[in-house]
């Protein structure tokens, strides 16, 4: 049956997403999907979300993306001040790139795996995601105990699934019922898939293959 794979935040680094690609071998057969935040900061975000577009690689909305929604919505009242360190490449988005962007679920559900750009709580329901809890999805990473603060994924109960999420660069972060696949590419780190194979109906999270490959350069502080 066809692999999973699914690949950390891009952030424009489009060659080493490439190399990334041929280290996997991804080929037809597999299903690939991405965490979020293609764009911004890296040296080709307009070719990164463009070769996600023309190879079928799907993507959840990162809150990169999301900035160019809000962007979109401004300049339908012709009031994007505080937009403008976006602007430039806004303007040279296609009506294509912006169908793929509007596109771009919160999350993605295969089988037992969630897909999620930043992590969620235990009290929000992927199915019947409540407006107000929609940048959860897309900005999460600590959640406050009173005087003290966890990340979400050592909270996590793992009712919405298996998680594999972005966001929080560093190394692969493994916790029960999710994975980390930030490592930080556009920072000069790492770019990284998480790669899954199916055990009957189900996908096998206990076994999860990851591959990386190291950044050209630092790109972005």
């Amino acid at each position: 049956m066809s692999r999973i794979i699914i690949y950390g935040d891009i952030h424009g680094c489009l060659d080493e997403w490439l190399t990334l690609r041929a280290k996997v071998k991804a080929d037809a057969n597999d299903r690939e999907f991405c965490v979020g935040d293609l764009l911004n900061k890296g040296p080709k975000p307009l070719e990164t979300l463009r070769y996600a577009q023309e190879n079928g690689v799907k993507s959840v909305l990162g809150n990169h993306e999301e900035k160019y929604l809000e962007i979109a919505a401004a300049a339908k009242i012709g009031d994007t001040i505080g937009l403008e360190r976006h602007l430039a490449t806004f303007k040279k988005f296609s009506p294509a790139d912006l169908d793929f962007l509007f596109a771009m679920p919160r999350s993605i559900k295969v089988a037992n795996l969630a897909i999620v750009h930043a992590g969620l709580t235990n009290s929000v329901d992927l199915a019947n995601l409540a407006s107000e809890q929609s940048q959860i999805l897309t900005r999460l990473r600590y959640i406050s105990l009173g005087d003290d603060y966890r990340f979400w994924a050592e909270l996590y109960n793992g009712n919405q699934g298996f998680v594999v999420y972005g966001h929080t660069p560093g190394d692969v972060r493994r916790d029960k019922h999710a994975i980390g696949i930030d490592t930080g590419c556009v920072y000069g780190y790492s770019l990284t898939a998480a790669i899954f194979n199916w055990h009957g109906k189900i996908l096998d999270v206990l076994n999860v293959e990851t591959k990386s490959v190291r950044a050209a350069k630092e790109y972005s502080k």
